[in-house]
Formats: structure tokens, sequence, C-alpha cells
């Protein structure tokens, strides 16, 4: 690999002790940006409180877990790249929907279930990279971050539903914390860029503790919270399965390998300047750890997970990348699971703070992605494939009621603007690449 410039530490460079502390902890408390989706999936199904806090504290577990394989480099499994797991929002929908048919042991069973297809797509993917030249993992990367943004400017306007009015305190919060991150980041001296999430965060904060949006009831549960406790097991623990549903868990689960891919292929980007095409070895690796994350997440209880896009963006935009930061945030946020005080910490993150981070380090996606598809020239082919594919996939999330009437076995296909874009760019560049030119 060439070390490209402005990287601080590189993937196999250890930094000192307490930097890499204070990055893995930076990096944790963007991991557990996701942890309300299991506390809103145990609540809508009417669990209790024991419950929701045990999927939550698994789910840390499961996460920790992942990370750690990620960053492992051995034959066949992990990719050794920093590439945090997170609480997966690609399965959330369909988690939700096993929840409802046939509560957390059909989440469980169902979870388990993608995690071994998973398993079974990352032994083959390495014979696929024909079906991934360079501007179609650019494709790919662009449209990770692309899904980031909805989520992210949501909640720095503090919007939670449609047509809810713009909360003030919340912009005005969540533009303080991301204008200190931007100014950390681009005006910090030396060392000082790495740690601009982190200064971003405290100021976020205090604001939010000065405006009410991080309210005397959160810190109530604070400190009632004891600092050391064992995940509790939900009650009817065993696993369910049902065939009417694994269409959908297949499809998540190629989605969620596709958006792995990106962050993988972002993740050797950026810690190689001569970088030309994916290793799909390496790659098949990282999605082997993977696979394996969601599956330890169905056994232990906890909700799927995927591969963090904002973490894989944070580690470019503060320039240290090293998998020895992965290993310490995996034991970090696996920690958490055990410590209901440490976690709530995270799990009260003010909204803003939440929507700052997000769009910071979706920047840093955005502008890779691009650079990846045009790196490598793009003639009239190629600007088809790209375009056309573009088009349709955004046009998911800018109006997603276009597609509502479809038939329901083509749904899955159209409920994701990352799997549209992905299938669409893979099925038009094979069919352009092998149409005869006139003569």
């Amino acid at each position: 690999m060439q070390r490209p410039p402005g990287l601080i530490y590189a993937v196999d460079e250890t930094p000192p002790p307490f930097v890499l502390f204070l990055l893995g902890l930076q990096h944790i408390f963007l991991m557990s940006s996701s942890l309300v989706l299991p506390v809103v999936l145990v609540s809508e199904i009417g669990g209790s409180f024991e419950e929701a806090r045990s999927v939550v504290a698994f789910t840390m577990i499961a996460c920790g877990i992942g990370t750690a394989l990620q960053a492992v480099r051995a034959r066949g499994f992990g990719s050794g790249f920093l590439c945090p797991n997170l609480c997966g929002p690609n399965f959330f929908a369909a988690s939700m929907e096993a929840a409802w048919l046939g509560g957390l042991p059909l989440m469980r069973g169902m979870t388990l279930v993608a995690g071994l297809f998973e398993a079974v797509f990352a032994r083959f993917v390495h014979r696929l990279a024909f079906l991934f030249p360079p501007e179609i993992t650019g494709l790919v990367v662009l449209m990770v971050g692309e899904g980031l943004i909805p989520l992210g400017m949501s909640k720095f306007l503090g919007i939670n539903f449609a047509g809810e009015p713009i909360q003030g305190p919340c912009v005005v919060v969540a533009a303080a914390t991301l204008g200190t991150m931007i100014g950390v980041n681009a005006f910090g001296r030396g060392r000082l860029r790495l740690y601009g999430v982190l200064v971003g965060m405290a100021v976020g904060y205090a604001l939010s503790a000065a405006t009410g949006i991080l309210s005397g009831t959160d810190l109530e549960l604070l400190a009632r919270s004891p600092w050391l406790s064992l995940p509790g097991l939900p009650s009817q623990w065993s696993f369910a399965f049902r065939w009417s549903i694994l269409p959908t868990f297949l499809i998540v689960s190629v989605t969620g390998a596709l958006k792995s891919m990106g962050n993988l292929i972002l993740c050797e980007k950026s810690n190689d300047a001569a970088w030309k095409e994916p290793d799909m070895k390496r790659i098949g690796g990282g999605l082997m750890a993977d696979a394996a994350c969601v599956t330890v997440s169905g056994l232990l209880g906890g909700m799927a997970s995927d591969t963090s896009a904002s973490n894989v963006s944070l580690s470019v935009a503060t320039g240290a990348t090293s998998r020895k930061i992965g290993f310490v945030a995996a034991a970090l946020f696996a920690a958490l699971g055990f410590s209901p005080k440490v976690s709530g910490i995270l799990s009260v993150m003010p909204m803003p703070v939440m929507g700052a981070i997000l769009l910071f380090v979706t920047t840093f996606m955005l502008v890779s992605g691009l650079q990846i598809v045009v790196g490598f020239g793009l003639d009239p082919r190629k600007t088809l494939v790209v375009g056309v594919s573009l088009a349709f996939g955004l046009s998911i999330d800018v109006v997603p009621a276009l597609w509502a009437s479809l038939p329901g076995w083509l749904q899955p296909l159209f409920g994701s603007s990352l799997t549209l874009t992905t299938v669409m760019a893979v099925v038009l560049n094979q069919l352009l690449a092998r149409a005869k030119r006139p003569a």
C-alpha cells in the first residue's frame, strides 16, 4: 500500500495508548447513534423495559465482537481494517416485521438465517469481481453515503416524523456542533483534528443541556442506572422461523453485504494512494466477519448489525485508520453492554448532536465515492451505467411514493436506493458490455 497524504495513523500503525483510547472512544460514540432502533422495536411490540435493555445490551456486545473480527487479518476471515459494526438500519424494517409476526424469537431466528446466508455470499464474492468495476464500486460507496443524508438531516433539524415543524433549538445546537467539528478539522494543527468529533460532541452535549434538549429526566435516568449489571435474558428465550418472510431477510442480507462492500472499498482506498480496484479476496474476508457478527446477533438476541459507513468516514476525516483503534473500540463497546450507566450516556445522545456527526462524516463518503466513479475516466457506456442507475436509485429517496403500487414481489428491490442502484448498475453494465457494436 502507498501511504496517502494527510494520513496520521495508517492501518498497521499503533497510536500512543492514550490517543488510542480517545480515538476508540470517539468511534463508540458514533456507533451508539443507532441504539435507539432496538428500543423502538421492543416498544412497538409491547415489550418490557427489561426486554428492551436486554436487546440493546446484546446488540452492543455483538457489535463489539463484529468490530474486533473485522480488524483481524487472517486468511479468508476479517479485512484487517478499521470498519466498526453498529445496529443495522438496513435490517430494521425486516426485524420489525418479524417481531410483529412472531415476537423476539422470530426476529432472532430470521437474523440467524440472514447471517448464515451472508457467509455463503462472502465465500463466493471473490468470483464476482467482474461485476464490480471501479465505476460501480464507487457508485456503491456514493449511495451508502447518500443513504445517511435523510437520517442525518432529520436529526439536524429535530424532526422525527414527516410534517413536523423544524425545531429551532435543535438547529442551533446542531449547527454549533457541526461548526466546531469543521473548524477543528479544517484549522486544527497537528493531531488536534483527530479529536474534532469529540470536541464537537462536548460542545453539543453542553448546549443540549443548557437548552433543555437533554432533559432532566434523561439525567435522572442516568443517575439511577447501576454501574455494572449482567444483561438479562428476555422471557421466552427461543428461536422461530417462517418461510413467508425468508425472501425479505435474504434480500436485506445481500443489501447489507453490498453496503459493507462499499465500506470496505472505502477502507482500501483511504489506506492506499495507488488504489485502482478492490481486492475481492480481502473484501470476502471482511464480509465473512460481517456475517459472523450478524449470526452472533441472532444467537445472543440482539438486533442484526452491519458495518458503519459513518465510522469509516470518521476514520477518513480524522486521518486515523489504524485497525488497532478497532480492537479498542470493540472492547469498549462490548463492555458498555455490561454497564447501564455508561451506556446510558450514549443512549441519550441528543438528536442534534447525532445529526451533526452524521452529516459531518457523510461528506467524506460522498466525495470518496465520486472520486472512485470518475477517477478512471467515464466513456459513454460507463456514463450511461452510472447515470441511469443513479437516477432510478435517487428517485426512491426523493419521491418514495412513486413505487408504492408495485407488486409485492418487487417491493424489496425498490425498498432501498442502495439495492436498486447496485442491481441496475450491475445488470446494465453486463448488458451493455455484451451488446454487439454496430459495424
